[in-house]
This record gives C-alpha cells, structure tokens and sequence, in this order.
C-alpha cells in the first residue's frame, strides 16, 4: 500500500489487510495448538507467509532477465520448484532444535523494522495531505461575467477518451483509417483539430491542465507537492467551480480509477452493484502472491492482468466502462443545466473490447487489440453524440478529447498526438486546428458566459512516468501542422 499511494486510495487497502490478518492469526493459533509451541509455531508460519507473498514478485523479476529468465517464468516450471522449496524450508524448519530466544528476539526486531518503514511512509502521506488540502485557486477571468439566465444556458459535455490518438497517428502506426468517424462527427456539426496536442503525457497532468485552463507550473503544482495535489485540481477543478456559480448541475460518471471519480456530484451515476469485487489494489496484490498461478492458469492468460490498476480485474474494467457508454445514451433526458465529466478508459488498455463491443482476452497484437477498442467506441460515440445533439431540449456543448496519445508510441510527439473535437455552433470562428485542451474551455467561457479568459500559447510538455515535472517542450513533427496557430 505504501508503495502505491499515489496511484490508490488507502482505504483500498484496508479489506486487504483485514483479511491477512485474520487468516494468519488463525493460521499460527491452530498451528500453535497442534503443535503445543507457540513459538515454533510463528516461525512455520512466517516461512508459509514469505512463501506466499512472494512468489509473484519473483515470477515477475525473472522475466526481467531477459530470454532466460523468460522461460524460468512459466508457472509449469516455476510452481513446482517453488513449492518443494517451501515444503523443504518447512521441514528443515520443523526438524531443527527448538527455536532459542535469541533467534526469536531478533525475528521480532526485523517484523518490527519491516512495519515500521511502510507505516511511516502512510503517516507522512496522509499528514501532508493535511497539511496541503488547500483547494485549488479560481482563475480570474480579467471582468465579472454576468450570470447565465438558466433557461438560455447550454449543457456542457466534456468526453475524454482515455489514449486515443489522432488521425495521421492511427493510421502511421496503429495501420487504422479513423476519417470515417471524423467525417460523421463533422456530419453532426463538430470541429475536429486535425492538429491538437495533449499538453500533457499522463492522464492526471493532462486533465488537470484542461479543467483548469491553465499550466501547472501556473497552478502551482512543483516536484515538491505530492501527486494528489493532481486529485484535489481535477476534482476541485475551476471549470467546475465556475459552472457551479452559473447554477449548473454536477453528473459525473463511475470510472473504476478514483482520480477521476466526483463521487460529490449532484449526480453520480454508478452501477451501484452490491457484488463483491476486486478493487484495482487487490487485484495488483493477488498478483505478487502464490495465487498468482492459479489465477493465471484458469484465466489462461499466462502474462496476467495488466500493467495498470486503473480497471482492477479485467471483468470489472470492462463492465465500468460499458456502464459509462450505456449512460452517455441517457443523459440528453437528465434535466439541465448540467455539466458532465465523462472520462472514459477506452481505447486504453486492458484490452478486453472486442470490435462488436463483447468482451474478450484473445491474444492480439497492439494494434489490433487498440483497433478493435477504436472501432467499437466509435460507434457508440457516434450513437451517444447524436442522441445527445438531437434530443436535449437545450443548446449544447460537447467536448471529446483524448488525454494523451495511445500505447506503444515510443516518440514523444506521437504521446501528445490526441483526438480532439468541438461541438460549439457559436465558437466555429474561435477554434482552430492546433488547439490544446489547456484553451478549450477559455473558449466555452469567453463565448458563452461573457468572461475575458483569451487564448494561452497552446504548448506541450513531455515527461515520463518516473518524473513528471522533468519536462521537454515539443512541436509537432508533421509537416501539415507546423502553421497551424491561430493568427
């Protein structure tokens, strides 16, 4: 858990935790009373936990090895080595003279430093958090709007589609003709920027920029603030702030990833399904314990789940993001003003969309797999956009973009290159093909509501996973776009 905080919150842990506990206390009490000796008792037992949690790190560190170690990390290879070692430790152990108070004093030292270090790493970041719970500052919009009537203002919809790229992108290096879709969402009265850039690589930065309409060295975010500082801007955004003082209403959609949760919106709509699920940091710990092998062998997916958490298992990933698709269908009826914030994660992995929309795990290759979730999402895109434009009994505004680019580009201009339309019938002469999501909504502001926000330089800013705040400034590498700023 500590190692995750940035990326969970700590009450996801707590299930978890609970659990361990319970069955290793009943575990070392009935093997105490077996045994008659507590003490020989706690040592069998530390030897069963070490085994079992640790057997999916070392399955995951081999592969890290290269060829090698690839083929030592097959569970038909692996499990049983693993567990005639355990059996081996374990019999060792159980044959050995009575454990002496010495040896046990000092395994009580070592437990006590191990839940020591973590413990603290918890207890700092919740006391920062504390400590820095300051709500985002409101943008000034250089002379006080007049309050929208609300009869006369508009729904606002802001769509992000997780890593979808744009056009020239898909087709260099996805292999994917994506025109059709952007000829049907010209058809229902979009702008699409054939030239936009994310400002940002990563989700968090990305959307916190955007809703915030401004940079985040402008916003006051630095290396030395913790990542949930990206939490409290998206949650606690300007552009919902603003909105909220024009008298909107909040909809906020389920998304299985708590960053871009608004569980506090006047309207969350969540499948409320009672049923017992895997949150994103269980299924992330299954995987570095022994049941990582049954787990992988009964799914038949040898690799495991994948490198994100955002969508806990694949099961349930897949279902959050069905719900959000059917929901946007509905939400044309839900009576406005409202603004709604609908981060959907697709064409992100996991891959588990097939291209009619069933779900899957059939190996495919990257592009096939990212196609496949292309296709099917632009299909109900198309659905949900025109039921949204034709049956809402108010104007509207929508906003579809991608975060940032899809997986696998390894050039930091293919990262930033994202889809990005405008549905705005009264701001066509204000956009331009090389807008950045940092202006998007300066212009839904400055054109419908009267403020005085302008344009912002569109820039983009490079950065890996490792360190955000290292950051290149990049231009686009295609040569069509290179004159593309608004005069």
């Amino acid at each position: 858990m500590a190692a995750n905080l940035h990326e969970a919150p700590l009450e996801d842990g707590l299930r978890a935790l609970f659990i361990s506990l319970v069955l290793a206390i009943v575990l070392l009490s009935i093997l105490a009373q077996l045994l008659n000796n507590w003490r020989r008792a706690g040592v069998l037992i530390t030897i069963l936990l070490l085994s079992f949690f640790s057997y999916g790190q070392v399955y995951d560190g081999l592969k890290t090895l290269g060829d090698l170690g690839v083929s030592v990390a097959r569970h038909r290879f692996l499990l049983p080595v693993w567990l005639i070692l355990t059996v081996a430790i374990l019999w060792w152990a159980w044959k050995r003279e009575p454990v002496p108070s010495s040896t046990k004093i000092a395994l009580n030292v070592v437990a006590i430093l191990l839940l020591i270090f973590p413990a603290f790493q918890i207890f700092s970041f919740i006391v920062r958090g504390w400590l820095t719970e300051a709500e985002p500052a409101a943008i000034d919009s250089g002379e006080s709007a007049n309050v929208m009537p609300p009869a006369e203002a508009p729904d606002i919809y802001y769509i992000i589609a997780d890593a979808y790229s744009r056009q020239d992108l898909l087709k260099t290096f996805y292999g994917f003709d994506n025109s059709g879709f952007l000829n049907e969402l010209r058809g229902l009265g979009f702008f699409v920027a054939d030239c936009s850039l994310s400002n940002y690589p990563k989700t968090r930065l990305s959307l916190t920029s955007s809703l915030n309409m401004d940079y985040l060295e402008n916003l006051g975010i630095t290396a030395n603030d913790q990542r949930d500082a990206f939490w409290r801007h998206i949650r606690n955004s300007a552009v919902r702030k603003t909105l909220v003082v024009h008298g909107y209403k909040i909809v906020s959609l389920e998304t299985g990833f708590y960053w871009t949760e608004w569980p506090d919106a006047d309207l969350y709509l969540s499948r409320n399904d009672t049923g017992l699920h895997l949150n994103g940091f269980e299924a992330l710990l299954l995987q570095t314990t022994l049941l990582r092998a049954p787990f992988d062998l009964l799914s038949g997916i040898d690799e495991g789940v994948p490198d994100t958490i955002e969508g806990g298992t694949l099961e349930e990933h897949y279902a959050i993001t069905r719900y959000a698709l059917d929901a946007l269908d509905d939400l044309a009826f839900v009576e406005g003003p409202k603004f709604v914030f609908a981060h959907l994660l697709i064409p992100h992995r996991p891959f588990v969309f097939a291209a009619d929309g069933s779900f899957t795990t059939e190996p495919r290759s990257l592009a096939e797999s990212y196609n496949a979730h292309v296709t099917y999402l632009n299909r109900r895109l198309i659905e949900s956009l025109a039921t949204i434009i034709n049956e809402s009994d108010r104007p509207v505004i929508i906003i579809l973009q991608g975060d940032h680019g899809g997986p696998g580009t390894q050039s930091t201009y293919d990262r930033m290159k994202i889809l990005n339309a405008y549905y705005m019938p009264e701001a066509e002469d204000r956009l331009y093909s090389s807008i950045t999501p940092v202006n998007s909504f300066r212009i839904v502001f400055d054109t419908y509501f009267g403020t005085n926000f302008g344009l912002l330089e569109d820039l983009s800013y490079y950065s890996t996973s490792d360190d955000f705040f290292d950051v290149t400034l990049i231009r686009d590498d295609n040569p069509a776009c290179l004159n593309s700023q608004p005069s």
